[in-house]
């Protein structure tokens, strides 16, 4: 957020008398839903419990978003000791607000801590929070079609101290960001070499910063390489493609949408889920498998490649053109598959259709 956004919400909630009162309309100058682009404006409140070992869980507080701060010598910030999640909340054609697939981005948050030593955040706690957050904040959440609330539910060690041991203090938190309805974009994309996002044993599938900050390198030098993103490849072998940049990766072969496994090196995407649902669903066969770039590039000379894309929460899908690499290369025809799969997955997210209701949970 620029300076003077912040300076504007600012002034803006200090007019309030009432923190746990719902807004009733944003400022008179927030930005149509098409200009809330992702990142850009973080809403005002932030949900927060704090966790001790004698106490657990604290009750659920609503406090301005400045309030939530962590101390430089924290564990947070000296060992990475922090997981997150995102996830959206859609207003349905009826104007009632609902979370997509809670419960799934509950778990993956609980499995995530678990891997770095946190405490686990129970399904009640996870969702009740995200509830708060959307209800304080539904004034900012945009019409049926043009965009949704994203939230980021993070753990973190908040105790102040030095010592690489597991920290005994930490607090959780919902922040909210409004956002527009991602466009379908088309990327090209740049197999990364030497860089390795994860390994074996590793934090892959844990939604942890570390990751993220691994991963920033090789998009930097994808794009120096004039590439919209990175194509990460396999530690072992550098041959084997993982993720697409921060999402998962599907490659047509064959009339057969491929994913790479789930191995534990690659995060276990909700949307990547979602879409082997509808995809099989609508008559498409999906399969979980290794995708070697090499390879791939053998079976579109052969005329064996159709589509690619990549998946995740915050962009939805991404179409890939192409992916190319030092040793080998391969071009994409997609033929309008994945214009139909965003479609597919947009009316399941804003609920369009009735079609799977229960990944819906109203707020």
């Amino acid at each position: 957020m620029d300076i003077e956004s912040a300076h504007r919400i600012q002034a803006f909630i200090e007019r309030r008398d009432h923190w746990f009162a719902p807004f009733s309309a944003p400022p008179s100058d927030w930005p149509a839903p098409e200009q809330l682009s992702f990142g850009r404006y973080l809403a005002p409140l932030v949900v927060r419990a704090r966790w001790s070992p004698a106490a657990g869980w604290s009750s659920r507080q609503i406090v301005p978003r400045g309030d939530v701060q962590v101390s430089v010598a924290s564990g947070t910030v000296q060992y990475g000791l922090s997981v997150f999640e995102g996830l959206k909340a859609y207003r349905a054609a009826d104007g009632s607000a609902h979370l997509f697939r809670p419960h799934e981005h509950a778990v993956r948050l609980r499995t995530s801590a678990a891997r770095l030593g946190l405490p686990e955040v129970d399904e009640d706690l996870f969702i009740e929070a995200c509830r708060d957050a959307v209800r304080v904040h539904e004034a900012f959440l945009p019409p049926h079609g043009r965009g949704a609330l994203y939230l980021r539910p993070t753990i973190a060690a908040s105790e102040e101290a030095l010592g690489y041991r597991a920290a005994i203090e930490h607090q959780f938190s919902v922040t909210v960001m409004p956002c527009c309805d991602p466009p379908l974009k088309t990327v090209m994309l740049w197999a990364e070499p030497e860089l390795t996002r994860a390994s074996a044993g590793g934090l892959g599938a844990a939604k942890t910063g570390g990751n993220y900050a691994a991963g920033l390198l090789g998009q930097m030098r994808a794009r120096e390489r004039g590439f919209d993103d990175v194509a990460w490849l396999d530690a072992a072998t550098h041959s084997r493609l993982a993720e697409a940049g921060t999402m998962n990766l599907f490659v047509e072969v064959d009339r057969t949408w491929i994913t790479p496994p789930l191995d534990g090196t690659i995060l276990a995407g909700v949307t990547r889920d979602t879409l082997i649902t509808l995809l099989r669903e609508d008559g498409l066969r999906v399969e979980e498998a290794d995708l070697a770039l090499e390879e791939l590039a053998r079976f579109e000379r052969a005329g064996r490649v159709g589509g690619s894309f990549g998946c995740g929460t915050a962009a939805r899908l991404v179409r890939i053109s192409a992916i190319r690499g030092p040793r080998a290369g391969v071009q994409f025809r997609d033929g309008g598959h994945v214009l139909r799969f965003s479609r597919l997955l947009k009316q399941a997210q804003e609920g369009s259709s009735d079609s799977h209701d229960q990944w819906r949970l109203r707020v």
